[in-house]
């Protein structure tokens, strides 16, 4: 699909993806055939990003910091290296990006719309999946003023629950611990109500990926899907359904967004103020992973655990502190420090100063990813003075 600047000059969100949709509809015909998600289909697949410093028309910028910037991994620079980037603003809010990969003679155009409030980054395209993990999603892990959103099991599910006049048509499941000598991915198509909760109570594996169709009068009129790692698609829309489909993306990126804030925002930076007889420390943000499938461990247990599944590589440094009872971290990617508090087997993240959303939202990734899947996620915070 090619994207023309001119077709989006003065458009909406809304006028933008009643456009985009238009590029999976289908007939009563193709629907009735749509038996399975599997194939080479290509979806209509939106991005979903928090900003921190992105403006249409900065990519050269950005890309002329991966091949300068000393921070820059290797693999950031060789990508690079190995493409080309252009970018074609349509209007104040929207652009389009070209990534060329000369060696394959494609290119490859993606839509990149920032919300009202700037605070989020859309990133529309309908690149098949094979050339969206080896262009965009490279791209934007690449990128220091973008990170994809990123939501626990629970959240994915709630969100996909709010979805009017839908269910769960199949998903993507994931087991891991580090006491355990089992890890578990399970895959449906084709999903019944309950199975999702039978994956759950049977193995403790928690969805990444939620498969829904939705129904317009009565028949399945939408296929779609949400995953937990900041990507919604849409795989079908009946003709004539075209609105709802609309409704249901606004619906979902607004859902995804007012999450993502709600777990990873701080609104609190600690602030320490001089008093006569002392000092005070003004807010406090933190985000709470607890109650994983595993008895209580003890603290050294948990900083190994972390040392080796979070904290190696290159992106972290990190320091122990209080006794062992608690690990200083610094995000060298982000530039930001943020304190990680261990409560066997609880562990809660603390911001500092200097800590952003970005940094809170990849280390707990991270441990959901590399360390344990099973961990609830919550975030607490308070504006007044801890004494």
């Amino acid at each position: 699909m090619e994207f023309d600047p001119a077709d989006y000059t003065g458009k909406s969100k809304r006028d933008i993806l009643r456009e985009l949709v238009e590029y999976v509809v289908k007939t009563d015909e193709e629907m009735e055939e749509k038996t399975t998600r599997s194939g080479g289909q290509t979806d209509l697949n939106i991005y979903l990003c928090d900003n921190q410093g992105f403006e249409i028309g900065d990519v050269d910028h950005w890309v002329h910091q991966l091949t300068e910037d000393d921070r820059i991994t290797g693999h950031a620079e060789n990508f690079a290296s190995e493409h080309t980037f252009s970018e074609d603003v349509a209007d104040d809010d929207i652009s389009i990006v070209t990534i060329t990969t000369p060696a394959k003679g494609r290119e490859d155009e993606f839509l990149f719309v920032t919300t009202d409030d700037g605070d989020y980054v859309w990133v529309i395209t309908t690149v098949h999946s094979d050339w969206r993990d080896k262009t965009i999603e490279r791209f934007l892990d690449y990128l220091p003023c973008l990170e994809r959103l990123y939501l626990s099991s629970d959240d994915l599910e709630d969100l996909t629950s709010d979805i009017r006049d839908s269910r769960v048509s199949g998903f993507t499941a994931k087991y891991h611990a580090p006491n355990r000598e089992r890890d578990a991915t399970l895959r449906f198509t084709g999903a019944e109500p309950g199975d999702l909760e039978k994956a759950e109570d049977a193995f403790d594996a928690k969805p990444t990926r939620i498969d829904f169709d939705q129904t317009n009068s009565p028949s399945t009129a939408i296929q779609g899907a949400n995953t937990n790692n900041g990507r919604i698609s849409m795989r079908s829309v009946r003709d004539g359904s075209e609105p709802k489909a609309v409704e249901t993306l606004l619906g979902i990126t607004e859902g995804y967004q007012s999450l993502d804030r709600a777990r990873f925002d701080v609104e609190f930076s600690p602030e320490l103020r001089k008093l006569e007889n002392g000092f005070t420390v003004d807010g406090f943000t933190a985000v709470e992973l607890t109650e994983p499938d595993r008895d209580d461990a003890a603290t050294e247990e948990l900083v190994d655990e972390l040392e080796t599944h979070v904290l190696n590589g290159n992106r972290y440094r990190h320091g122990i502190r209080d006794g062992g009872t608690k690990i200083r971290v610094f995000d060298t990617e982000h530039d930001e420090t943020f304190d990680v508090a261990l409560e066997p087997p609880d562990i809660v993240l603390y911001a500092r100063e200097t800590t952003s959303a970005l940094s809170l939202r990849e280390f707990v990734r991270e441990v959901y990813e590399n360390l344990d899947s099973t961990y609830s996620l919550a975030k607490k915070q308070n504006p007044v003075a801890i004494q």
